[in-house]
């Protein structure tokens, strides 16, 4: 099987330099590839030779990241098209079967003006809701997790130079099944998954909440581009009513919370002093019923007092910061157990650091919630085999069960000053 390689030769210790890659296939084959790929070599020390990342790097040019990629998988198209089709070919055959892969327009439409790819244009409408927009840095991050694993699926079905009116309404179903089921491209496509960080690469199928968040962020896009004329019609309304509804369907599980007497019997509990540090977080974060992105920026500097002597924490929701009408904060009255925590701890809990992953907080959560023997059996639905579980709690335990046990604690005692802004009455 052959393999791609950079290759690069140079005695610049600094600057940008062109790239080059080399391909080979046991000793009879070696080929070269110059691309029209500029980087800096402070970025390649990022790169191992392969063209995949090396472990543990989590910043790093994504534009280059991306390039690389395009360019490795061009590489395999040209020479697999090249075996199939001559027995004998040289390097002259390889450049110019590369240059057909990565520009077709060339080959297929002459005198034409190279319009905007849908990829650019999205990548641009991006950058407007970074500087004029006025969506949350979350909500942003959203969008560019959208163009990464769209610029995938372009790539890997050969469509990369597609323009957002040749995005048709197949398309968008097409891209559905793909977010759903990436995790089946992984093996066949390593030059693309390879210069992913590992907690990007897809390992199992996708919920179909999932893909509906992502097909409503791409909605958003070509609703835009149809407001301003650049394209006739979005290719989402292009769609029959029945096939758009069913697109960007959700469906969620019945909700589960934690019970009055399990925050009680979570309290009441001895734990080990590996998990204490995460059961006072949690608690606290029960009692307060943010997310976990507000909940990891508090200090003590979120803390005052009203006139008539009751703690409580205000702060600006980082998500919805933008989306509001005012700046009001939101303020939660402190309980007396939640106040005791504060004092004790000022809100420095090194396990909110890392909140994903095998001992990161959401981890742990499940961890405390098992050795605190919060067992009930709760319902969740398994997507692969279409049937509905029961699970014990724990094993579903993460920060967001904190929020959610707050809301109910809130409504289910109807008492709105412990409700936080976003379930206040009218909400």
């Amino acid at each position: 099987m052959e393999r791609i390689t950079l290759y690069l030769r140079t005695t610049k210790t600094s600057g940008k330099i062109k790239l080059r890659f080399r391909l080979t296939e046991g000793r009879e084959v070696q080929l070269f590839h110059k691309s029209n790929i500029e980087a800096d070599l402070a970025d390649l020390k990022k790169f191992d030779m392969d063209g995949s990342l090396k472990p543990r790097v989590s910043v790093y040019n994504k534009s280059l990241c991306s390039a690389v990629a395009r360019e490795i998988e061009a590489m395999k198209e040209a020479y697999t098209q090249l075996k199939e089709e001559k027995n004998v070919f040289d390097a002259t055959d390889f450049e110019a079967r590369i240059d057909m892969v990565l520009n077709p327009e060339k080959y297929n439409i002459s005198n034409s003006i190279e319009a905007e790819t849908l990829l650019v244009r999205f990548n641009r409408y991006i950058d407007g809701l970074k500087t004029y927009g006025t969506v949350s840095e979350g909500r942003v991050k959203i969008y560019k997790i959208v163009w990464d694993k769209l610029s995938r699926y372009l790539l890997i079905f050969k469509k990369s130079n597609y323009t957002p009116e040749q995005f048709s309404p197949e398309e968008i179903l097409a891209f559905r099944e793909f977010v759903i089921n990436e995790y089946k491209y992984v093996d066949k496509h390593r030059g693309i998954y390879g210069n992913l960080p590992k907690i990007s690469v897809p390992t199992k199928q996708a919920s179909i909440n999932t893909a509906s968040a992502k097909l409503r962020a791409l909605q958003a896009f070509f609703n835009e581009l149809e407001d301003n004329d650049e394209i006739l019609k979005s290719p989402f309304r292009r769609l029959t009513k029945k096939r758009r509804n069913e697109a960007l369907r959700e469906q969620y599980d019945d909700p589960f919370f934690l019970r009055y007497e399990e925050v009680q019997q979570i309290m009441a509990t001895e734990v080990p002093e590996t998990l204490r540090e995460t059961k006072d977080a949690f608690l606290l974060q029960c009692a307060l019923g943010c997310r976990i992105g507000d909940y990891f920026k508090l200090s003590m500097s979120n803390v005052a007092v009203t006139d008539d002597g009751i703690p409580y924490i205000q702060y600006l929701p980082k998500k919805t910061m933008k989306t509001q009408n005012d700046r009001r904060e939101k303020k939660t009255p402190l309980m007396l157990f939640a106040l005791e925590i504060v004092k004790r701890t000022g809100f420095k809990f090194g396990v909110l650091k890392y909140a994903s992953g095998k001992s990161g907080y959401n981890a742990k959560i499940k961890k405390l919630l098992e050795y605190c023997k919060i067992d009930r059996l709760v319902n969740q639905y398994d997507e692969a085999s279409g049937t509905m579980n029961r699970v014990p709690l724990h094993t579903v335990g993460s920060s967001k069960l904190c929020r959610k046990t707050h809301v109910d604690i809130a409504n289910k005692a109807q008492v709105n000053m412990y409700a936080t802004g976003l379930h206040e009455i009218g909400s």
